[in-house]
């Protein structure tokens, strides 16, 4: 009688539509590899450079440039629920159509995405730049949906304030924050935005005079930790680490963490991935000019904090589970990973 009754239940799941193999938590488990393109489910190339992430219920939203037109870049929006396999949703952000300039006198680069609760609103805020890099201004859009079609708010210096590659922050409390470099690169400029995510309302000025880009913050156990690079064109550099129990001030000296070009990438996000079983941390990292712009790779490997220290090592490809916050079978090629940076390396020494 009880196979029966299993027999029984198997067969109404099967007959009421529900994919029993998707049940299997073994099924859970995707493979990350480093070093190629990414491509979304119609085996197209991910154009989502310098992504930014949001999740939404059980489903993780990347925005990014869109380099396949090299310096007109628009920005392209893709979701996934297992952060490998993803489908691209549509272009949020379109050449010629969300604004005249877009395209022509203006470009985006680096475009985060956030979620307001107090408007119900979602919000794009980016480097909004003219193509010499006179402009030096953030760009916001907003849409009533995650996937909509993204209207320009804005364009303007925050505050009055010179400002380039960026990101964004919202602590724990839902107070969101704007950070770029600013005054032609020379220092990192932290904005409080207001309750509608929509303008800056506060500034801090920090590691001034340290020429530092490519920010981005998160927060573990009560402790800020930010990574950045200093600026160097499309070329690596070492990635940097400080922390501070403040946001706005008495963030650490800066200390190298990695290897001397951050294994030939730069950062673009900290995901936090909260599972059933734990919480993993992935840095998420370009590497430009592999070997051209539009063939920048997306570059994905798990990182920890604690004691003020980050643990950063690079891993060719690893086993994510983002329903349990888990990964395992971490995997790296020694040799292939010397090779890129001694490419790296020799160019930099021949074009001083």
């Amino acid at each position: 009688m009880k196979y029966l009754k299993i027999a029984a239940v198997a067969f109404a799941l099967l007959a009421g539509g529900m994919n029993v193999e998707a049940e299997n938590p073994e099924n859970d488990w995707v493979t990350i590899q480093n070093g190629k393109m990414w491509k979304d489910l119609d085996g197209k190339d991910v154009q989502a450079h310098g992504a930014g992430f949001l999740k939404v219920g059980d489903t993780w939203y990347m925005i990014g440039e869109d380099r396949s037109n090299k310096w007109r870049p628009d920005v392209n929006m893709y979701s996934s629920k297992d952060l490998k396999n993803w489908k691209f949703e549509r272009k949020i952000i379109k050449n010629g159509k969300t604004h005249p300039d877009l395209g022509d006198k203006r470009m985006i680069e680096r475009p985060k995405l956030l979620y307001c609760p107090k408007t119900g609103k979602y919000v794009v805020w980016c480097h909004w730049e003219a193509s010499d890099y006179s402009a030096s201004e953030a760009g916001v859009f907003v849409s009533d949906t995650v996937n909509g079609e993204y209207k320009f708010h804005s364009g303007s210096r925050p505050l009055g304030v010179k400002s380039r590659d960026c990101n964004v922050f919202v602590d724990d409390d839902g107070t969101a924050y704007f950070i770029s470099t600013i005054e032609e690169n020379q220092h990192l400029g932290l904005f409080k935005l207001s309750d509608d995510y929509l303008e800056a309302v506060e500034y801090t000025e920090l590691f001034r005079g340290m020429s530092r880009e490519a920010p981005a913050i998160v927060k573990v156990d009560g402790t800020y930790y930010m990574l950045s690079s200093a600026c160097t064109g499309w070329d690596p550099n070492p990635c940097m680490m400080s922390y501070s129990k403040s946001l706005t001030e008495g963030w650490s000296p800066l200390e190298q963490i990695g290897d001397d070009i951050a294994f030939d990438t730069q950062a673009a996000s900290i995901l936090k991935i909260e599972g059933t079983k734990g919480t993993v941390y992935l840095y998420v990292g370009d590497r430009w000019m592999d070997p051209d712009l539009p063939e920048s790779k997306t570059i994905m490997f798990p990182i920890s904090f604690g004691n003020n220290k980050c643990r950063f090592e690079y891993f060719d490809s690893f086993d994510l589970n983002v329903k349990t916050g888990e990964v395992e079978n971490l995997t790296r090629s020694n040799r292939e990973n010397m090779f890129k940076q001694t490419k790296k390396v020799i160019k930099r020494i021949v074009e001083k």
